[in-house]
């Protein structure tokens, strides 16, 4: 039904029945009420059967004002009953009830807060201000959310001069009912006034846009985030057309257009992302049944089947979706930018002419419509590396507006690969190029391998943005290393200054990803794609091979260094056969950092810090001095052990250090740090008549406490230190074991608290050395009480969609079988497959336990009791369905 339509329905139903309400009894409360609950009901049918979004929100708008109306008819009754009591003068209430904000600008969804304003004052100084009163716990109590403000006009205009947030819902005002004058002669007052400096309100917007974005999604091209005031949402939108009709001083598309603020096919776009973003809301907010603005993973299934969308052959539903819902707010965040950046430059008085029709070509000063050209865009973006101010917004508009006049063949010339590939050589340089570049329109024409995921979400939970935006921020990333005075980065920045052709890096990582835009979305897509694009762009075979490495083991140092044992001989040779070389291995250590740096903030940490640099150092190593221990090598054995007497002669004896060094495998003094070589040797003289040993070394900064623990080896001891950390509410996130020749455990266990912090109350680590004390013992028996724990976690914890993986591998080590799992990350997850895999008569030699968001991968080092690995089948078999039936349960 058309607003009008249902307004006039409303005001002809509501007309009948207003002679029987009466603001004291309730009466008028309770019709209230009624009537919104009908008509929202009403609401939600229309919307369910495929309303657009503008007329939800209008039309919601509409409800809210005629409930409104019906108050305040009843009101001017009760004050003519008032009036008669006083002397039978009537007080004169000059009130206008105006709506502000969203509300004003008909953009109100389900369960959005109204924003109304009552502007006026009484003449008679008797009777009013009780009735006032009562208007607005009447309106508090009918059933939906107000921000109510009761002002005199000389208030209201200095508030909105102290509170820009209320200054901007003023601009989308409109009167309700009440006085249409005093709203007429305020709202003259206050936009002749309020914004002689215009310059001033811009700068105000940005820094009031910025606030909400920072807070609700700072981004369009993240994945999760506000859809009204996230960055390119409906706040945006409501910003970008007040603004613009300020300046222009007129309401109607038409001026707007004529005027070139906005082209007739920038403003049906814009039309259409309102309606997107509308609908959007709206359909969450239902789903909600309160007030829902943040689009989630969760959601975004039921949003996208809600709107018609259908799996196609490369993308899903949620994908599509997601897909066209960036791309409409880029637009809106597009048009608000340029409009920010006209207007900033314009009321400062250094740009050319800011009204310039949409059909007059925007060009710089002296140029011509021929050198318009791709191959002369490429050389600015070139240029302005070095001239930033060369790219104007009049030039970004001219780009963006003449860009689909060309063909495939115009961007595919041999001096634009030259200057692209010279852009890419600008180290620190190359990302804020390509983000203009690629915002224009332009990257993904030139480069349509990358076009293929711009506004391309990734639905997999360890990415936080688009996977064109991901590819930026990471090749940002990188620049970042070049000019860097941060201490931290310095490694990163000398293997940087190391490479020998920083293009070849960049271009792998702007292509890194480019397979998830094809049907597979793998990496053997990307290093397709890659291979292709390297061909036309005349890199040469060198340069080409070198590139799809990068390409294809761009996961590689990530994954191993995080999911495998570092200190496998077997692992390392594997890695430096891959790389093959110490510049390859370089770039491919780079490539990792930045990529893991720009999926989001969980994705980097100190200890993944120090995992890859451990990983780097085994395998640049490797390819120095070959596979075996080298002369090299066994020099720094055995300096690590004369460092360890010089640093424990006066405590031990040196064959009692010595023996520590031959119980353990030749390889565990150059891939274990001093520091826990010194602590293993005192644990293991401490341990003597007791159950267990432990020392606990907190890093704070980098979110893990290292607890370095020594036992007697026996089945399922791993199992029973992992329950008495999980009980205790610890997580562990890596585990190295080593069992001496003698039967002594040496553990080092990489844990955290609930919050992911690390353990730093000494008391609360004694209570944990107690029990691990009297479990390893025999004193208790820990199963039923962390049984009990977790199934009362259990209870709370939502069900997952995600279905456990597990896997057996025998290629992956020379010594052990790997079995890796994947599933829903959860306390006690180690506990759970430690005890199953020590049930089964497994014993664990180390594990990796990785966690990105909400999901583990977790691996684990096993041998048969005979210290074999596993080879019969039917154990094989035994191991997956026990380990998927036990987190299944789990």
């Amino acid at each position: 039904m058309d607003p009008k339509v249902l307004s006039q329905d409303l005001s002809s139903s509501t007309q009948k029945d207003r002679a029987l309400l009466h603001l004291e009894d309730g009466s008028l409360l309770r019709y209230c009420k009624r009537l919104y609950r009908l008509e929202m009901h009403r609401l939600r049918i229309r919307h369910w059967n495929g309303a657009s979004g503008d007329k939800i929100a209008a039309s919601r708008s509409t409800v809210i004002d005629a409930v409104l109306q019906m108050i305040w008819e009843t009101v001017l009754s009760n004050l003519r009953k008032i009036g008669s009591r006083i002397g039978g003068s009537i007080p004169s209430l000059s009130l206008s009830w105006i709506a502000l904000g969203e509300y004003g600008s008909l953009d109100l969804a389900p369960f959005s807060t109204v924003e109304l304003l009552l502007l006026g004052k009484s003449t008679t100084k008797t009777g009013t201000v009780p009735e006032l009163e009562k208007i607005a716990e009447v309106i508090k109590s009918i059933g939906f959310d107000v921000r109510l403000s009761i002002l005199p006009p000389k208030e209201c205009l200095q508030r909105a001069q102290t509170d820009f947030a209320f200054c901007f819902s003023l601009l989308s005002s409109r009167c309700v009912t009440g006085d249409e004058a005093i709203f007429q002669d305020f709202f003259h007052r206050f936009r002749s006034g309020q914004f002689k400096n215009r310059l001033v309100y811009v700068y105000e917007l940005s820094e009031l846009l910025k606030q909400q974005h920072n807070q609700y999604g700072h981004s369009v091209y993240l994945l999760e985030s506000d859809i009204d005031r996230g960055a390119g949402g409906l706040l945006d939108y409501r910003a970008l057309l007040q603004s613009v009709r300020l300046v222009i001083g007129s309401e109607g598309p038409e001026k707007i257009m004529a005027e070139g603020e906005i082209t007739p096919l920038e403003w049906k776009h814009l039309g259409e992302a309102r309606q997107h973003l509308l609908r959007v809301r709206n359909h969450l907010h239902w789903v909600a049944g309160e007030r829902q603005d943040f689009l989630a993973h969760e959601v975004a299934g039921q949003v996208a089947d809600f709107l018609g969308y259908k799996d196609g052959r490369s993308q899903k539903s949620p994908e599509a979706f997601l897909r066209r819902t960036i791309r409409h707010r880029k637009h809106v965040a597009m048009l608000l930018s340029r409009f920010s950046d006209q207007a900033r430059a314009r009321l400062r008085g250094v740009a050319e002419p800011f009204r310039t029709p949409y059909l007059k070509l925007v060009s710089t000063t002296g140029s011509t419509q021929e050198e318009q050209t791709p191959e002369r865009w490429m050389k600015l973006f070139h240029f302005s590396q070095s001239q930033p101010m060369l790219l104007t917004v009049q030039l970004k508009r001219s780009i963006r507006t003449n860009l689909s006049k060309w063909g495939a063949r115009d961007f595919n010339t041999p001096s634009m690969h030259d200057e692209f590939r010279a852009i890419l050589k600008t180290k620190g340089k190359v990302g804020s190029t390509l983000r203009i570049m690629r915002d224009l329109g332009f990257l993904g024409k030139y480069l349509p391998e990358f076009g293929r995921v711009e506004s391309l979400p990734q639905l997999d939970r360890a990415h936080k943005y688009s996977i064109d935006e991901h590819t930026l921020r990471a090749i940002e990333a990188l620049d970042l290393l070049a000019d860097s005075t941060d201490p931290t980065l310095h490694d990163y920045q000398r293997v940087l200054d190391q490479i020998t052709d920083p293009s070849l890096i960049y271009f792998a990582l702007l292509l890194h990803d480019a397979g998830k835009g094809l049907a597979l979305g793998d990496t053997a897509g990307s290093e397709r794609l890659a291979a292709r694009a390297l061909h036309r762009l005349n890199y040469d075979l060198e340069s080409r091979e070198q590139v799809l490495l990068l390409v294809r083991e761009h996961l590689s140092l990530g994954h191993i260094s995080q999911r495998r044992d570092i200190d496998d001989p077997l692992i390392v040779q594997e890695v430096s056969a891959t790389v093959e070389t110490a510049d390859n291995l370089n770039m491919l250590l780079l490539l990792t950092y930045a990529d893991l740096q720009s999926m989001g903030e969980t994705a980097w940490s100190e200890r993944k810090h120090f995992l890859l640099w451990s990983l780097y150092f085994k395998v640049f190593d490797r390819l120095m001095f070959g596979d075996d221990i080298s002369e090299p090598e066994h020099a720094q054995v055995a300096a690590i052990q004369q460092k360890v007497l010089e640093h424990l002669g006066q405590e031990f004896d040196v064959d009692t250090i010595l023996r520590h060094f031959l119980f353990l495998p030749e390889k565990y003094a150059l891939y274990t740090p001093l520091p826990q070589i010194l602590s293993h040797i005192r644990l293991c003289e401490r341990l003597q008549g007791l159950p267990v040993v432990t020392e606990w070394v907190p890093h704070p900064h980098a979110g893990y406490t290292e607890l370095n623990l020594s036992t007697r080896d026996l089945p399922g001891r791993f199992a029973q230190i992992a329950s008495v950390l999980a009980a205790n509410g610890i997580s562990i996130l890596s585990a190295q074991l080593n069992t001496r020749d003698d039967g002594i455990v040496i553990d080092t266990f990489q844990v955290c608290d609930a919050e992911g912090q690390a353990i730093v109350d000494p008391a609360y680590c004694d209570r944990v050395n107690q029990l691990l004390s009297e479990v390893i013992s025999g004193e208790k028996t820990f199963d039923v009480l962390v049984e009990s724990r977790f199934h009362h976690l259990s209870a709370r914890q939502t069900s997952s969609s995600m279905i456990p993986r597990v896997r057996i591998d025998n290629d992956v080590s020379s010594q052990s079988t790997v079995i890796e799992v994947q599933t829903e990350d959860r306390l006690g997850l180690g506990y759970h497959i430690a005890k199953t895999l020590a049930d089964l008569g497994l014993n664990i030699l180390s594990a990796k336990l990785a966690t990105e968001k909400n999901y583990a991968f977790d691996v684990f080092y096993v041998q048969t009791r005979e210290g074999e690995k596993i080879t019969s089948s039917f154990q094989m078999t035994e191991i997956l369905e026990r380990l998927r039936f036990k987190l299944n349960v789990a």
